[in-house]
């Protein structure tokens, strides 16, 4: 099938990739089709292009690609009106705001599309969550949780200095051997 895109003309599409958004969205209530077109290679955004009417698509993003601790409670109605099964079968996707300084693109976290990947069908909920605003701004988040990997990665650093060091206690002869009985490659070259 081919449709009209807002960003990238003519495209073809599979009818089994259409995901049916059971209400629309708010202020799109008549527009149900929709197709994700990925942004670009490996880019955490995806467009949301209308089916039905070219000049809609807009820019999404999953929480969970810059938030370490998203999760959104969905009401028992929705679950039943998209036929979830399991919460592994639900991809959620918040729409993204990009303002004259690109510093401040935001993502609505109020109002999240939920999809039931199984079955392409959705629908945007509202949030209760108080933490969840409707301009949750990406890279104050990403930068948060920079400073959360870099202390990670340093605490994984430490513990794999702690455990050459027994490594390099535990030496004897030709063979570097740990605790757990896993010789060190690196250890038995330098001395040779």
């Amino acid at each position: 099938m081919k449709i009209q895109s807002k960003f990238f003309g003519e495209i073809e599409i599979e009818d089994n990739k259409i995901i049916t958004l059971v209400d629309g969205m708010l202020g799109f209530e008549k527009l149900t089709k929709y197709i994700l077109i990925p942004h670009g290679q490996d880019n955490m955004f995806k467009w949301l292009q209308s089916t039905q009417d070219p000049t809609v698509c807009f820019l999404v993003v999953e929480p969970v690609s810059f938030m370490f601790n998203y999760s959104l409670e969905i009401s028992d109605d929705v679950v039943d009106r998209i036929k979830i099964r399991t919460p592994e079968d639900v991809i959620i996707y918040s729409i993204v705001v990009i303002p004259e300084d690109p510093a401040k693109i935001s993502a609505n976290l109020c109002g999240p599309i939920v999809i039931n990947a199984v079955n392409r069908m959705g629908s945007q909920v509202i949030s209760s969550n108080p933490e969840h605003q409707v301009k949750h701004y990406i890279i104050e988040e990403l930068k948060k949780n920079t400073a959360r990997l870099v202390t990670n990665f340093a605490a994984m650093v430490n513990s794999g200095k702690n455990i050459a060091e027994k490594v390099e206690k535990s030496d004897s002869g030709d063979s570097a051997i740990t605790s757990n009985g896993v010789g060190s490659a690196a250890t038995v070259a330098e001395k040779k």
